[in-house]
């Protein structure tokens, strides 16, 4: 996409399918960088979540690439971004491609636990 709207470049770190060592799950994981537009989300998409989902911080992003929501029947991890030095785990990617200017809209929980630092990606 040439028109620039997703200048910043963030860390995604998309996890491989999970695999059981010596008893316990684990998964190995590849940092990448992304070209996105990222913002928290508006006091009106905030009221439209459910009532106890309201006080976990959330963020949205607008990017030319679909990112990878969590799974939770599969047990498959969401893409992670790497924002304001937090992780937050992607819950969707849906394309809008109603426009001239067809993206991909995704949003993100905050993580409870924090995760190591990107590896050889910069990040904000």
């Amino acid at each position: 996409m040439g028109i620039g709207l997703f200048k910043q470049t963030y860390t995604i770190r998309r996890y491989a399918p999970q695999a059981i060592i010596d008893g316990y799950a684990t998964a190995q994981f590849t940092d990448m960088p992304a070209n996105l537009n990222v913002q928290p989300l508006s006091p009106d998409e905030m009221m439209a979540l459910p009532e106890g989902a309201r006080t976990v911080k959330r963020i949205k992003s607008f990017g030319p690439g679909r990112l990878s929501p969590s799974d939770e029947y599969a047990g498959t991890p969401g893409d992670r971004l790497h924002y304001c030095g937090h992780w937050y785990e992607c819950t969707s990617s849906v394309m809008w491609g109603h426009t001239m200017l067809s993206h991909y809209r995704s949003e993100f929980v905050i993580l409870k636990e924090q995760e190591s630092p990107p590896q050889g990606v910069e990040g904000t």
